[in-house]
């Protein structure tokens, strides 16, 4: 009779919080968690066409793992998180394309001290990453996940600063301007390959009150080579499509508030402001109803960079227990002094939403939002390629989130 082989069985590791375990045969704690949401938005308002969705349905699925282990060093920590939409709603619903299954990575990164290398949320500015509690409305504030290399040095007293080298394309808004007739020749705007990358610093004070953060980041815009593009729609791409080199060199600098409320379960008011001059994503340009872009053709057929400011401030807390509130409010304006050789163009708008989460039984809740945007252009492109000189839109929207976490 031989000895049976002894049975390794998963061990919990309270090092790091609930949910992790030791990897079998390693002192690596490792947690994998999971998210299914269900959304379902409805739409109103004059910011809309007959081929844009009055209402749409998705359903996103999440998946992350979170490896950490101590070492002589320091925390060693990697973090990956894909999501798949089944899906996908286009332009905060418009468009009216019924978008087909997508799969996107979230995160991907390596921290190890005070390093963070990999696919993570930009370091400008914190209001995106640590809160941002709208479920689908618009806030205008820095929101991408980029690639980047950065150090993060702690100085005691709650001050640290960080330094990031952020993949400048990941940072890019818009991109390509209509062609436009200047004189009889053709100019167009498309961007170059990068050539340096975007560098973002942010020095923070944390607190048991809160915490205050100031960050710049420097942006690079650059134009691509010549190229033809068909005009008139008659097979033939046109020749005297000019596009003038330009590499420009843009900015952003901003601020942020919290301010917690200990009277109220994770009870929080919080302020973000920025402002940028050729670096509009830094503003959650992207973000708006209306597209914007870094820069524009200006009347002399050269790249004219956008610039302008935007504030987003939240309200929110656990009403009860198993019900909290938000309250957000956001604000952008933007601008091009020179577009089209039609004088300036400019987008201002605002958002306000407010939403109800309820806890039904731990790991499911439901969720309701209301949101309503307003806007106003000024010399834009808004239907059929022509100028509307000033438009406004306003648009309404709410929906309801069924949500599983585990």
């Amino acid at each position: 009779m031989t000895k049976g082989e002894a049975v390794e069985y998963v061990k919990v590791c309270s090092a790091f919080g609930p949910g992790f375990f030791y990897i079998p045969g390693s002192d690596t704690c490792l947690k994998i968690g999971g998210e299914i949401r269900a959304d379902y938005r409805a739409f109103a308002g004059n910011g809309f066409s007959r081929n844009d969705d009055r209402s749409a349905f998705n359903t996103q699925a999440r998946i992350w793992f979170d490896a950490r282990t101590e070492t002589d060093w320091g925390l060693l920590r990697s973090y990956f998180q894909i999501n798949a939409d089944s899906h996908p709603i286009s332009n905060q619903g418009r468009g009216g394309i019924y978008n087909s299954n997508r799969f996107t990575i979230d995160k991907a990164f390596i921290q190890f001290g005070g390093l963070t290398a990999g696919y993570a949320h930009s370091f400008f500015g914190f209001y995106d990453n640590e809160y941002g509690d709208t479920i689908w409305a618009p806030y205008y504030a820095e929101q991408n996940t980029v690639n980047l290399i950065a150090y993060t040095a702690q100085f005691g007293g709650g001050f640290s600063a960080t330094l990031s080298i952020e993949d400048g394309r990941d940072h890019r808004v818009g991109g390509t301007s209509t062609p436009v007739d200047i004189n009889g020749t053709l100019y167009g705007y498309r961007d170059g390959g990068q050539q340096i990358p975007d560098v973002v610093a942010q020095l923070r004070w944390d607190q048991s009150w809160g915490s205050i953060a100031v960050q710049a980041a420097g942006h690079q815009s650059r134009s691509g080579t010549n190229y033809s593009i068909d005009t008139n729609d008659d097979g033939v791409a046109d020749t005297n499509v000019v596009v003038r080199r330009s590499n420009k060199y843009g900015y952003a600098v901003g601020a942020t508030g919290l301010i917690k409320i200990p009277a109220i379960d994770n009870g929080h008011f919080i302020v973000e402001g920025q402002y940028a001059d050729g670096a509009l994503d830094y503003l959650g340009a992207g973000a708006t109803w209306v597209a914007n872009s870094d820069s524009f053709v200006n009347n002399r057929g050269r790249i004219d960079r956008g610039k302008g400011w935007s504030i987003t401030a939240e309200l929110g807390g656990n009403i009860t227990p198993v019900l909290g509130a938000n309250l957000v409010g956001s604000y952008i304006d933007t601008q091009y002094d020179h577009y089209l050789g039609n004088g300036q163009y400019g987008l201002k708008e605002y958002t306000i939403a407010g939403n109800l989460t309820y806890t039904i039984v731990k790991g499911l809740t439901v969720a309701g939002e209301v949101a309503w945007t307003h806007g106003k252009l000024d010399n834009a492109v808004i239907e059929d390629g022509e100028l509307s000189g000033r438009s406004k839109y306003n648009v309404l929207q709410g929906g309801i989130r069924l949500r599983r976490t585990f």
